[in-house]
């Protein structure tokens, strides 16, 4: 039931992103993402059956999602919170050094763990 920060490990998940798994049960997850500035060009997209809310911690990020009926793209800024049905693809292009996401999945990502 207690997860402590300096017990969990990090993840690089590629050359600017890196992800901590926090506290999760089987139906809800927070990961906490870390990122470099990434250079100019496309948001990398993806998209998962898990619901996601994501909270800015610090920096701005250029976020586009795409529901199948309506593409947005915007910029967020630290306290901004964004949410992510099911199934939407979706991506971001951290926009500054040292951006940081706190990001919520329902049910858990098994894949992160």
């Amino acid at each position: 039931m207690f997860f402590n920060d300096q017990e969990i490990q990090s993840v690089t998940v590629d050359s600017n992103t890196t992800r901590k798994v926090l506290a999760h049960s089987d139906q809800l997850m927070y990961t906490k993402v870390m990122f470099a500035k990434a250079a100019e060009g496309e948001i990398p997209l993806h998209k998962h059956v898990h619901e996601q809310i994501t909270y800015v911690l610090k920096g701005s990020f250029q976020f586009m999602i795409d529901d199948g009926v309506t593409q947005e793209v915007q910029i967020v800024k630290e306290g901004d919170s964004i949410h992510f049905p099911s199934n939407a693809m979706h991506g971001c292009i951290p926009l500054e050094d040292d951006g940081i996401l706190l990001d919520a999945f329902t049910p858990a990502r098994l894949d992160f763990l």
